[in-house]
């Protein structure tokens, strides 16, 4: 039979959650089992030793009747034992084992939603920052200063577009750059002064976001790219929000140029998978916390190694959040972007993965030997 659990020392430090409990209550069941098994073991003999001492009994005759009261007696509260330790597997095992299915419902439904949630709020927390960032790009293509640094190029026009753009880089923190080009790619004006000699008159032609950025039919348009290098900011990751600048910053009016602000991913990114996720420690090593686009790319992670690679998730009827366990054991908490007001949030997600504690961790750190 297993030894009873030892109690913890004072002082120790030890978490009880529902896998906790599911560990524990696994051993009461055993034990319990074990229990039950021992006592059918012991009522069997003595029934056995009552059936022999009766038969002794009516060999040794008349000397013998006081005997058989004994042994008839003891056969009946060998009877009793019996019929109390069936109602012992029938109430008590069957209650513990109720008792371990909410164990294990708790911990499939409690693990998975707490990760569920953080992994909600880590992915609706960077999709509202960028759902400002999309009106900035708006905003800021209206300024006078860039529309006529486009209608009446000259190096004056240029270089005050540059320092307009100059003051937004150096308050909103969160920019990389600022570019302006002209209708063919070139550069016109930059923000950031550490890569103003690199980009000035280069051209963008080749950048995805440029071409998207031209195809806006409208001053209410705008394009998001992909997060990725910027091999123009020294291979920093960056996300670029774009639109057309257009003559005399009207709306509707005939496009002149583009502007792209590059949001600083590189730090952003990091920010959200490990200060804003603030894990504590103990935790933190086990966990893996990401956020993928909508193509499923790794696009920041607690472990940089993974990425830009690809995570696939176990999702086969496409559930916007929940949580399965992986091969490995360990639980994969998803969540779906809600998108911010008109920003529908590109389907990001916000994903954690965490390797659970074994039952052999637990039965260790708790003594249920």
């Amino acid at each position: 039979m297993n030894a009873k659990p030892q109690p913890i020392e004072p002082g120790e430090k030890s978490t009880i959650t529902p896998r906790v409990m599911r560990v524990a209550t696994d051993g009461i069941h055993r034990d319990l089992e074990a229990f039950s098994s021992d006592n059918t073991h012991v009522v069997k003999q003595i029934k056995l030793l009552a059936i022999n001492a009766l038969i002794e009994a009516a060999r040794a005759g008349e000397a013998g009747k006081g005997f058989a009261v004994v042994a008839n007696e003891v056969q009946r509260l060998a009877q009793a034992s019996t019929e109390i330790s069936a109602k012992f597997q029938t109430d008590v095992l069957g209650r513990i084992g109720i008792s371990r299915d909410m164990a294990d419902r708790l911990v499939d439904e409690m693990e998975g939603a707490r990760l569920t949630d953080l992994a909600q709020t880590l992915v609706q927390l960077i999709v509202r920052n960028l759902f400002e960032r999309t009106a900035d790009v708006r905003w800021w293509a209206t300024d006078p200063a860039l529309w006529q640094a486009l209608q009446t190029p000259d190096a004056e026009a240029a270089a005050y577009a540059a320092t307009r753009l100059g003051v937004i880089n150096r308050f909103y923190t969160v920019y990389a750059d600022l570019v302006v080009t002209d209708m063919t790619g070139r550069v016109v004006a930059s923000a950031n002064p550490a890569f103003q000699r690199k980009l000035a008159g280069a051209s963008l032609a080749n950048e995805s976001w440029f071409h998207a950025a031209r195809a806006c039919r409208s001053g209410d348009d705008y394009i998001v790219d992909d997060v990725r290098p910027s091999a123009l900011h020294d291979n920093r990751k960056a996300l670029v929000y774009a639109t057309g600048i257009r003559e005399n910053g009207h709306q509707d009016s005939r496009m002149v140029g583009t502007l792209g602000v590059y949001f600083d991913w590189e730090n952003q990114g990091r920010q959200i998978v490990e200060t804003e996720a603030n894990l504590p420690a103990g935790v933190r090593e086990k966990t893996v916390v990401m956020l993928l686009d909508g193509k499923h790319r790794i696009i920041a992670c607690s472990d940089p190694a993974r990425e830009f690679t690809t995570f696939m998730l176990s999702n086969p009827q496409g559930q916007a959040r929940g949580s399965y366990y992986d091969r490995s054991g360990a639980i994969v908490a998803y969540a779906k972007t809600l998108g911010y007001e008109d920003y529908d949030g590109l389907g990001w997600y916000g994903v954690i993965v965490q390797q659970t504690q074994s039952d052999e961790a637990i039965k260790a750190e708790f003594k249920l030997t």
